[in-house]
């Protein structure tokens, strides 16, 4: 990757904040918070997303992120007023913008049918007309393009004399130079002398810059490059027909502090790790309906700051460095295990004073271990950002009225997981968007307001995030669905199902209520892919539907895939491992606290209330050649409740290096994955939620999981 590659990385890396970091502010706009300092946070991000854009050359990000901040400008100066209209026009803005952005970045540059709708809304706010791009308002008339005979090559020659602040701004005269070479650049002459270091001021540049150009067709194309970099320099172009002098529109950045301000000091040399100063991103988009307003939308009182916390330190590693490093410290914790079980189990006196030090080992290993992890936690705000625009989307495409409200987006997860929940979300946003929330006209006429709404939360529930999506639609039509199921042949014709089972088919592949096939649904291959993307993460995903009233999606994930806390068990000569954040306490039971029930089911009575009992020697096809198992561990499933599972013995808590199964074996149900144990041994760690879903395993599944 050569320098040109590494900052445009570092541009789209930053990009991305900005415009996450604006999606949050124009949400909380349109939610009815009038700070002016959230204002500015959102001019400054559009400013430097066109900042770093007019670096690359990137022209049609820079000509829609330049009407962008005008409209941004007028409101921050209260020349427009900031009506829920306004709100959404900018809301939509926001969309094209990371849309332009993701184009760009796959080397697709160029405009698009909605950016220029949103780009003539945008002009329709300030009462003019859209322009191709930020050219010249303000600048002497051009000269006519020459007439040019085919093959006869024309002299041009831009003069670029950095303003004050141009440097500081990010802008950087050699990229600028690299970029030019595309337009027919033949020499690069510097004009002016640095001054001695003493009398040296980094925020003024004393050079200047004289391009020569060799064009074979006409000169706009050269003109409108280097016309987007007018605000922060002064820019004299000479054809053989004249001088043209390009000067920025005037009333966007008149003054040179929001141009020193809105955009991060230009990278050094790349280098694999980035400091940079970045600000927390507020917590909610919609707060609910009679909640307290989000801390995000309080007055700062200090107009210096992106937004109202204080800007945390961060670096910017590699992926690959981090992973390499868990892996690494993952090696360690089993190395640390086979050393501490063999002194353990030791009792030679000579061990005796090694005992303190393994132990101040384990704990040291332990705080290793989660300090690394830490660094790969993200916060899943950066997975729910991006559903308001497509929430947003849908209600366009489906005639509806539909409002997001996400809680918890501070909920910490393994970057993995982060990477991996985006797909499965969209899917789920797009079923309750097109199958469960109604039109306006038929809410009204069932007494519901005519905005659906949709919460999406996240929370922590020991070692596992717990994620739901609601909304208040017409819920699961049971008949539908299993009109459907059996004439797919899913079900027999006599068979019977009770709710859950019934609801459980839209997961099926190839499964759809949808009449007919449309551009949102009716393929069958959403909630597939759902339930899928989230058994590879060692997760549940179940639904619930009231019919009348509303979906509740509700997917349960750990919430990190590399280490964990667990409890060792015995079933027999196999040891397995449970989750620890699951296991609530164990108990000795008696062979009569068992109770069977007619249907095979066991039960037991636990303080006052039954619950359903499973034996993992009968779950796994153990071999039955020892004593009954008297021992019982409550299991918290999450989503079905408290359960009982009956094991031979428990061996107590091991933090395990979790394995994936899936390049190897592939999905096991009931399953989670595996681990090496501090004797070298291979134990599996098991979903106790899963294994009450499913039939006994058999021996050749065992064998094949070893």
């Amino acid at each position: 990757m050569d320098d040109e590659e590494d900052f445009q990385a570092l541009f789209f890396i930053e990009c991305d904040e900005n415009l996450s970091d604006l999606q949050t502010r124009l949400d909380a706009l349109l939610s009815g918070d009038r700070d002016p300092e959230m204002v500015n946070a959102a001019f400054r991000a559009v400013h430097s997303v066109k900042g770093g854009a007019a670096a690359f050359g990137f022209m049609s990000l820079v000509g829609f992120a330049h009407d962008f901040e005008t409209v941004m400008d007028r409101v921050r100066s209260n020349s427009l007023d900031l009506s829920p209209e306004v709100c959404e026009v900018l809301l939509r803005a926001g969309d094209v913008m990371i849309g332009l952005v993701e184009a760009t970045r796959q080397g697709e540059e160029g405009p698009t049918e909605r950016s220029t709708k949103v780009r003539a809304q945008l002009a329709a706010l300030l009462g003019t007309e859209p322009e191709a791009a930020p050219a010249p308002a303000a600048a002497a008339p051009a000269a006519p393009e020459p007439q040019i005979h085919e093959h006869e090559a024309m002299a041009v020659t831009v003069r670029l004399a950095p303003r004050k602040g141009f440097l500081l701004a990010g802008f950087d005269p050699a990229r600028i130079i690299r970029a030019a070479r595309a337009h027919g650049l033949v020499s690069v002459a510097v004009e002016g002398t640095v001054p001695p270091i003493e009398a040296f001021d980094p925020d003024d540049c004393p050079l200047a810059w004289r391009l020569e150009f060799e064009i074979d067709g006409p000169v706009d194309e050269v003109r409108q490059f280097f016309a987007s970099y007018a605000y922060g320099a002064d820019i004299v172009m000479t054809t053989p027909e004249g001088e043209v002098e390009l000067t920025a529109q005037v009333g966007v950045l008149d003054a040179p502090a929001p141009l020193t301000d809105a955009v991060p000091a230009a990278a050094p040399p790349p280098v694999m790790v980035q400091a940079v100063e970045r600000p927390a991103a507020p917590a909610t988009v919609a707060p609910a309906e009679g909640t307290k307003k989000p801390a995000a939308a309080e007055p700062s009182g200090d107009g210096a700051k992106a937004g109202p916390q204080a800007a945390a330190r961060s670096l910017r590693v590699d992926l690959d460095r981090v992973d390499r490093l868990v892996n690494l410290v993952g090696e360690v914790l089993i190395a640390q295990a086979a050393v501490a079980q063999g002194v353990g189990e030791s009792d030679a006196t000579e061990l005796s004073a090694i005992k303190p030090l393994v132990e101040t080992l384990t704990r040291q290993t332990r705080e290793l271990q989660e300090s690394v992890m830490s660094i790969r936690a993200q916060p899943v705000r950066s997975v729910f950002g991006r559903l308001p625009r497509v929430v947003r989307d849908l209600a366009d495409a489906l005639g509806k009225e539909v409002k997001l409200v996400m809680q918890g987006e501070d909920v910490e997860v393994d970057t993995t997981v982060i990477e991996e929940l985006t797909e499965p979300l969209m899917h789920m946003i797009r079923n309750a968007m097109d199958h469960g929330v109604e039109t306006p006209q038929v809410r009204q006429a069932a007494g519901k307001p005519r905005q659906g709404t949709l919460i999406l939360s996240a929370e922590q529930r020991g070692g596992r995030v717990r994620i739901t999506l609601s909304d208040d639609g017409k819920g699961i039509d049971r008949e539908t669905v299993l009109t459907k199921a059996r004439a797919k042949g899913l079900v027999g014709p006599d068979e019977v199902l009770d709710v859950a089972a019934i609801e459980a088919l839209i997961f099926h592949p190839g499964f759809s209520t949808a009449a007919t096939v449309s551009a949102v649904s009716g393929r069958g291959v959403g909630m597939d892919v759902v339930r899928r993307k989230i058994q590879m993460l060692s997760g549940r995903c179940v639904v619930a539907g009231d019919p009348g009233k509303g979906t509740t999606f509700t997917i349960t994930l750990p919430l990190t895939l590399a280490v964990m806390d667990g409890m060792a068990i015995r079933v027999g000569d196999q040891q397995f491992i449970l989750p620890l954040a699951s296991v609530v306490e164990a108990i000795t039971v008696g062979p009569r606290d068992v109770n069977p029930l007619p249907d095979g089911t066991q039960i037991m009575k636990l303080r006052d209330e039954f619950l359903p009992v499973l034996s993992l020697r009968q779950a796994l096809s153990l071999p039955d050649d020892g004593p009954e198992s008297r021992t019982a561990i409550v299991v918290d499933t999450e989503t079905s409740g408290h359960v009982i599972i009956m094991v031979d013995d428990l061996l107590g808590q091991r933090q395990v290096v979790l394995k994936s199964l899936e390049g190897n074996v592939g999905t096991i149900e009931g399953v989670g994955g595996a681990t090496i144990l501090g004797d070298g041994k291979v134990a599996l760690v098991l979903d106790i939620a899963a294994l009450f879903h499913l039939g006994p395993k058999t021996v050749a599944d065992l064998e094949r999981m070893h």
